[in-house]
């Protein structure tokens, strides 16, 4: 049984295997929790923290691994913990995933060579391990989540983060109630963006705050008004007297990168009815880049509106980046400078402007856009906003499998 343990191992923590066990348990569990199925951020987490929970309990099969808890399943409890949400939808997580995993892996051994071990054997001895290591994960994430949920008692977080949640939901206060309570000027322009960490464990809620204080600089202002929304998300606000300039913010993108983090903006509305759109804009910012298989460290709404819309429409939205742009979407490296170059111009409309963008002549912009007319059968002057939306697309999600 030992020999076969560690070969199981060895085996269920391919990726291939990995995820698929992921991806069946996920379902399960989010068609039954609809409060974490609703919400982009914690569908990551679970997905972390299960693809984690799996590794870790298939290398505990041999006999020379020191069990370490992974820190994605108490990513997922603080994440709860810091929505608000009951310690019931934790608990029901792994309720719901016991049940998928002893089924999970009754087929697993069903498929076990004649040379194995007898099946019931092998159940009996995997079950015993499983749900040990389940019963002990949900004491250690149940201490978690309290120790969270104590930290986040502390009244001058609860009133910032009751008020907060009052501003956006569907009866806020008055401005001048808010502003006293959080010392936020809320008659004065908001502007809402998110600062996430990508990565699990990739970073504190101390470095997140050092990213937002310099987006937060560069719209003219020393200090955000901050609330940690998860794991991995701090959702900000500034207020400034005028409506800032967006265009300050493109600086960033190299910080944000060397700080393993990324930043979804909204655009500047005044007053409350501003702080709460805003914020619904950064979010969808964010929602995109949770789907996109190119993560931008900065991305901004009010650039990509329509990308945001119809990104529901995946099946739609890849047939219309074949039929625009497909002739510009081979993996060759000159046909990625064409891409960026033509969306660069279709966002300045100046040959001029490109150029100082992308540190080229005028002169290599004006070929670049030559070339990719001609390889798209028309000017730019036509079409040219479904041909900025399905390079918008690419440069987030890739070209479709069928673009040529």
């Amino acid at each position: 049984m030992t020999a076969w343990a560690k070969n199981f191992g060895k085996t269920a923590s391919q990726d291939t295997l990995v995820d698929s066990f992921a991806d069946r348990i996920n379902a399960v569990i989010l068609k039954q929790i609809p409060e974490i199925a609703d919400d982009p951020v914690l569908v990551q987490d679970l997905h972390c923290s299960t693809r984690a929970e799996w590794r870790e309990f298939v290398a505990s099969l041999s006999e020379d691994h020191r069990l370490v808890r992974p820190g994605q399943g108490a990513d997922l409890a603080r994440t709860l913990a810091r929505r608000g949400l009951d310690l019931g939808i934790l608990l029901k997580v792994y309720r719901v995933a016991q049940q998928s995993v002893f089924q999970f892996l009754t087929e697993v051994i069903d498929g076990t060579s004649e040379d194995a071990p007898a099946r019931d054997e092998i159940l009996v001895f995997l079950w015993g391990l499983g749900g040990q290591w389940m019963a002990d994960a949900v004491e250690s994430l149940i201490e978690t989540y309290y120790e969270e949920r104590q930290r986040l008692r502390d009244d001058a977080v609860i009133r910032r983060a009751e008020t907060i949640e009052a501003l956006l939901g569907d009866a806020p206060p008055s401005a001048d109630d808010a502003t006293r309570l959080l010392g936020h000027p809320l008659s004065h322009w908001q502007t809402a963006y998110v600062v996430r960490a990508p990565e699990a464990g990739s970073s504190t809620t101390e470095a997140m705050l050092d990213v937002a204080n310099a987006v937060a600089q560069a719209l003219g202002t020393s200090r955000p008004l901050t609330m940690v929304a998860g794991s991995r998300d701090l959702w900000c606000w500034v207020a400034t007297p005028h409506e800032p300039d967006l265009a300050q913010l493109p600086g960033l993108a190299s910080a944000l990168q060397q700080a393993g983090m990324q930043a979804t903006i909204g655009r500047p509305g005044p007053g409350i009815q501003g702080f709460r759109t805003s914020h619904a804009e950064a979010r969808a910012a964010e929602n995109l880049t949770l789907k996109a298989a190119h993560g931008r460290a900065l991305v901004r709404y009010d650039e990509e509106e329509l990308l945001i819309l119809v990104s529901a429409q995946e099946t739609l939205m890849q047939r219309m980046v074949t039929r625009e742009v497909g002739r510009l979407c081979s993996a060759d490296k000159n046909l990625a400078l064409l891409r960026e170059t033509v969306l660069a111009y279709l966002t300045t409309l100046s040959i001029e402007a490109t150029a100082e963008q992308l540190f080229v002549h005028k002169n290599t912009v004006r070929y670049r856009i030559a070339r990719a007319e001609e390889l798209l059968g028309h000017p730019l002057s036509q079409r040219s906003t479904q041909v900025e939306l399905a390079l918008r697309w690419v440069s987030l999600f890739g070209a479709p499998s069928d673009a040529t």
